[in-house]
């Protein structure tokens, strides 16, 4: 890249995005650049964006530096806005007036400044930043507390490279009380305690805690530089400690000690889901299918075993495996698999599973499969009208005059609501009926619009149908 500060556009333009480029210049011509300064190498400035404070900008060689703004990469249209401003003033360089100053000079230079309280907060960041940032994490909980706080927490991040250990500890101990989803902006700063060397049982009070995944993420990235360590702080029975022990047991390759833990905690669905899901990922599809048979007999009804069901008539395919499936979750492909398998012995079950199947939509499958036309005609009288559409589609094939009443009826009541979502809706349907009978959807549209004269929107949606 060319010297710095640059002497013309072409020096910087070619490595901006095009259309950051653009908005900056745009910024540049709106007057938005409030002040830009240069120091040797270095370009400063202020550039006001949609918020009410101005951005604070830095711009150095290669285009390196920051901004305060929320964009997620440098440069930023507010660093180009501060280049184009640089060429425009070309304001003095400020490096040889400071370096020609004597030492008493500098000092009065340095404690007129200090009289201003956002230069004097600067200069604190400079000579004391550890107490600095330690204040700037105490304004941040105050924010935390009034409901904001994310300008506070992004001016905070800025600073973040040259934070210590215990500046870093404090601010996450602050961050996890924000009013938001401090998720997004954990990553950052989790990445730089683990760069000072962490702790493991601060992280792991915090994770018992706040149970981020982030933050568990942490905690096992050191455990496993420090794994006595970390596998000594994680006894007992806590679950979030013994999913942490399971975890980092088998990132340091101890198989069975980590399903040894996990066999431990089989309490609850999920923890036989978890564990189940483990031994499928090693290859013990014989131990998962006996798991997952555990868990069905403790917990048959419970709706989150659905997974382990799939597995069990995947590999399986006993009665019993599809009996419970439906149970949880009434289809199509069970009530065939008992239909097949019980044979003779289907007779006796079936009013049962019919009286388990609360979905009109199912019913009507089973019952076109089997010719049930009694059990049919009885289910199309109650059915809800919120039904009448997928009804409809599942009749055209075989009974497409009771799908094209169900279409027209459907549409008639969408339009009764009113509503031009609902009209849009009511087109589709009718659309859907032309494919039965173009005749009889064409005159249920024009019925439609003329007992509705008034509803200009419903003429508009239906227009393609009045031919």
């Amino acid at each position: 890249m060319a010297p710095f500060p640059p002497r013309s556009e072409e020096d910087f333009a070619p490595y901006f995005p095009e259309e950051v480029l653009r908005r900056g210049l745009a910024y540049a011509r709106e007057g938005r650049v409030r002040r830009v300064f240069r120091v040797g190498e270095r370009l400063l400035g202020e550039v006001q964006g949609s918020e009410p404070r101005p951005y604070r900008v830095e711009v150095g060689p290669g285009l390196s530096g920051r901004c305060d703004c929320p964009y997620p990469a440098f440069p930023c249209k507010h660093a180009a806005a501060l280049l184009y401003a640089y060429l425009e003033r070309r304001p003095e360089d400020l490096r040889p007036r400071l370096e020609a100053l004597s030492p008493e000079e500098a000092k009065e230079f340095l404690l007129r400044l200090a009289t201003l309280p956002e230069v004097a907060f600067l200069l604190k960041e400079l000579l004391a930043p550890k107490e600095a940032f330690l204040e700037g994490v105490r304004r941040l909980a105050q924010a935390f507390r009034l409901g904001g706080g994310e300008e506070e927490l992004k001016g905070l991040l800025l600073r973040l490279p040259q934070a210590g250990k215990e500046e870093v500890e404090a601010l996450l101990k602050a961050l996890l009380e924000a009013p938001f989803d401090p998720g997004p902006y954990l990553g950052p700063v989790l990445e730089r305690y683990r760069a000072l060397g962490g702790d493991l049982s601060f992280l792991l009070k915090l994770y018992l805690r706040h149970p981020f995944e982030a933050l568990g993420e942490a905690f096992l990235a050191l455990g496993e530089k420090e794994p006595e360590k970390a596998l000594a702080l994680l006894g007992g029975k806590d679950p979030l400690k013994r999913g942490l022990k399971a975890e980092l047991l088998f990132r340091l390759g101890r198989v069975e000690e980590a399903l040894g833990v996990l066999r431990e905690g089989l309490e609850g669905v999920e923890d036989y889901l978890a564990f189940v899901e483990r031994l499928l990922a090693l290859g013990c599809t014989e131990e998962a299918l006996r798991y997952a048979e555990e868990a069905v007999a403790w917990f048959g009804k419970d709706p989150r075993l659905l997974p382990l069901l799939d597995l069990l008539v995947a590999h399986r395919g006993r009665v019993e495996d599809h009996r419970a499936r439906f149970r949880l979750w009434p289809n199509l492909e069970d009530y065939l698999a008992l239909k097949a398998k019980l044979g003779r012995g289907f007779a006796e079950e079936r009013p049962g599973l019919l009286r388990q199947v609360q979905d009109p939509v199912l019913l009507a499958r089973i019952h076109l499969l089997e010719e049930d036309w009694k059990a049919l005609d009885r289910l199309l009288k109650r059915a809800p009208p919120w039904a009448y559409p997928a009804l409809a589609e599942v009749l055209e094939e075989k009974l497409p005059q009771e799908a094209l009443r169900l279409y027209l009826r459907a549409a008639e009541g969408l339009v009764e609501a009113g509503g031009r979502a609902r009209y849009r809706e009511a087109a589709e349907l009718l659309q859907r009926a032309a494919r039965l009978d173009p005749k009889a959807a064409r005159e249920a549209a024009w019925g439609l619009v003329r007992a509705y004269p008034r509803r200009y929107t419903l003429k508009e949606e239906l227009s393609p149908l009045l031919g």
